[in-house]
């Protein structure tokens, strides 16, 4: 492939391509893509070797760095990025002068702000020097070469600015506010989300940042933390509002308990007063969303210090959250005393203070046995994937499909509606099924091979009639049609994609039309 399109290059290039001198050999797309590829470990010497030969190059060579710098032909194959995205990504100040330098001398139509390609759509080499690390390159080529400060991508409008909070770069998240101005840190992206919910999702191995064990951090995620603040500070909430929602319903909350971050959720808690209490589009509480993620010590930790339930108990008796089980009970016996009802008996109060009162001890009794006998555990789950939502739902779809129905004991169709509903009316992508089953019941997980089942006619070795069943390895698609037929879930293939739907749905919205 390498071979047949240099040749095609050679072939395209004008007629003074052959004049060029051979005191190096000519470069080739892989061999650009592999200098500019810059490893962060390359000392001084490989920096200037490299630099070396990518200026002999443009001297000996300047028609084939012109294809290599500008046609589409050249691009990676996996990320769609140009040359000089990946001078961008790794830092290479020096080789970023050299190539943009050549383009101004030979009137390249190559911008600074040069656009990658699928799957990369439309991300800019600022994207990646922001999401890297690099500050130096962002200043080379915002303030030398005159780079947009702030370019959205194809796929999601996605910004430099956006990606250097996901890496945790405080340093280049400041250097881009300070040039586009704090308007920008309030943006939404294509799916709504805003850097209050980038910040959640932190992957773990950026936690340290790049200045490791700062404000007391230890590779907890407390690392994160000077970043949240100072995005903060700049008016961005993490409260759990509808108008901090994505499109799927996500609150910073959710975003953090997929990225595992417990000191980031622990802030949100204290400082922000934000607890578990919202359910997504889909319906998940936050601790859902650990748990699919398999983050069971942020699941444990949400249903043990971060539950709307433990709160409210602990304002019901009156005290702070996480006050110690002494002061608990301390504060329960003050207050059973004043409110108990055999004391209300001996008043003289009106029946309705009186009721009222009785409620309000059957209030502090039910917050004292949650902290002291339950731990204070919160109670967040999707009722829809509880069992028994599931057998009312197996019931449903048994009675309204009647013996047709092949939801059999393993409560399949049930589930796959459960899995299905989480993106509304939408469809669920059916690529994405399994995943998203094994995220939600790991105990019971999507099988791995699709077989369908039919009934035969046959002849038995007497000459008589009789049946036989044939087994036949199919595609997913196929299986799950034969797996749902007679339920209310059904398929479309829309603008390429496979979704599933749940047409018990579409049925009542109608019914409630006439």
């Amino acid at each position: 492939m390498a071979a047949r399109e240099e040749a095609a290059a050679a072939a395209a290039a004008p007629p003074r391509a052959q004049e060029e001198k051979v005191g190096v050999d000519a470069p080739t797309s892989s061999a650009l893509l592999d200098l500019c590829n810059l490893p962060s470990s390359a000392s001084a010497a490989e920096r200037q070797s490299r630099l070396a030969t990518l200026r002999s190059w443009c001297v000996d060579h300047p028609e084939a760095m012109a294809q290599l710098l500008v046609s589409l032909e050249h691009r990676d194959r996996k990320t769609g990025c140009m040359p000089l995205h990946w001078l961008a990504g790794t830092g290479f100040d020096e080789a970023i002068e050299l190539v943009l330098n050549h383009v101004d001398e030979h009137e390249l139509d190559v911008s600074v702000d040069q656009h990658a390609h699928h799957p990369s759509t439309h991300r800019t080499p600022l994207h990646y020097s922001a999401r890297n690390g690099h500050l130096s390159t962002c200043q080379l080529l915002i303030e030398k070469y005159g780079a947009h400060p702030h370019p959205k991508c194809g796929n999601g409008s996605v910004t430099p600015l956006q990606l250097a909070v996901w890496q945790n770069r405080l340093p280049i998240v400041q250097y881009l506010v300070e040039r586009n101005g704090t308007h920008v840190a309030h943006e939404r992206n294509g799916f709504n989300c805003g850097l209050h919910h980038w910040i959640g999702l932190v992957p773990k191995k950026r936690w340290g940042g790049d200045n490791p064990c700062v404000d007391g951090g230890d590779g907890s995620g407390a690392e994160v933390l000077p970043l949240a603040r100072y995005l903060h500070s700049l008016g961005i909430s993490y409260e759990s509002t509808p108008d901090n929602c994505n499109t799927q319903g996500h609150t910073p909350n959710h975003k953090a308990a997929w990225g595992g971050n417990i000191p980031l959720i622990q802030y949100f808690r204290d400082e922000h007063s934000v607890y578990d209490t919202v359910q997504d589009a889909a319906g998940n509480y936050a601790a859902d969303i650990a748990k699919m993620r398999k983050n069971m010590d942020v699941h444990r930790w949400f249903l043990e210090h971060g539950s709307g339930d433990r709160a409210e108990s602990y304002k019901t008796l009156g005290l702070e959250v996480g006050a110690d089980i002494d002061t608990v009970r301390k504060m329960y016996y003050e207050l059973a005393r004043t409110h108990h009802p055999d004391k209300l008996e001996q008043q003289s109060d009106g029946d309705e203070k009186k009721e009222d009162s009785a409620d309000d001890f059957v209030r502090i009794k039910a917050a004292y046995e949650h902290l002291a006998k339950e731990g204070g555990i919160g109670k967040q789950k999707n009722p829809k994937y509880d069992e028994l939502k599931l057998l009312e739902n197996h019931k449903r779809i048994s009675d309204a499909a009647g013996n047709g129905a092949s939801d059999n004991g393993d409560l399949f169709v049930a589930r796959l509606i459960a899995v299905i509903s989480d993106y509304g009316d939408d469809g669920f992508p059916v690529s994405l099924i399994a995943r998203r089953w094994n995220q939600i019941w790991p105990d019971r997980p999507f099988p791995t091979e699709y077989v369908t089942e039919r009934t035969a006619r046959c002849s038995k070795e007497d000459g008589s009639a009789g049946t036989m069943v044939v087994r036949k390895k199919v595609k997913l698609l196929k299986w799950l049609k034969w797996r749902c037929k007679g339920t209310p879930v059904y398929f479309r293939n829309i603008d390429g994609v496979t979704l599933a739907f749940d047409g018990s749905k579409t049925r009542v919205m109608q019914e409630a039309e006439e």
